[in-house]
């Protein structure tokens, strides 16, 4: 009666399965070198590339987990810097947001290349991001982002994200 296959272990099979699994324990706890900055600096004006274009901010820029962003801290600055700017009045939730929505659709038509694509994709989904945008912003925070984005301050999403953190609905 024949032995099954793997019942021999070649030894130089067994060697080589030992250091690569060693080499996978090894490369697994060094990871990646962390040389990231901390936390993320100002909201800085876009800069433009070797052809002239926009390159946006970029609100998130990857550090590995160990440098994540205070986004807390960020949206206590972006509120430090906004709140003069906003109207002694502030418009009805809805305004706000309708013109929060606008402001967004200009910014991607000023600097994107596909903006005609982006547009149509937002002009799709206005009345459902207008009703998110009532139902979970407030009108400061969506006043908030219609300035910064005029300003090209960076990512609509990430703008949105840290004015609802710096002024929070209720």
């Amino acid at each position: 009666m024949a032995r099954p296959r793997d019942q021999f272990v070649d030894p130089t099979r067994a060697r080589w399965r030992t250091t690569i699994g060693a080499l996978t324990v090894v490369g697994a706890m060094l990871g990646c070198p962390r040389t990231g900055d901390g936390t993320a600096g100002g909201l800085d004006r876009p800069a433009r590339d070797a052809s002239g274009n926009r390159v946006l901010n970029v609100g998130n820029p990857s550090r590995g987990a160990d440098e994540q962003p205070d986004y807390e801290g960020l949206a206590r600055d972006v509120r430090a810097r906004v709140v003069g700017r906003m109207p002694a009045e502030l418009p009805p939730i809805r305004e706000a947001c309708a013109a929060m929505l606008d402001a967004a659709v200009a910014m991607y038509e000023r600097t994107e290349s596909d903006a005609t694509v982006l547009a149509e994709r937002m002009h799709a989904t206005r009345a459902a991001d207008l009703a998110a945008c009532e139902a979970s912003s407030s009108a400061s925070a969506a006043v908030c982002v219609t300035l910064l984005v005029a300003d090209d301050g960076g990512e609509w999403p990430w703008l949105l994200d840290q004015c609802m953190r710096g002024f929070p609905k209720g």
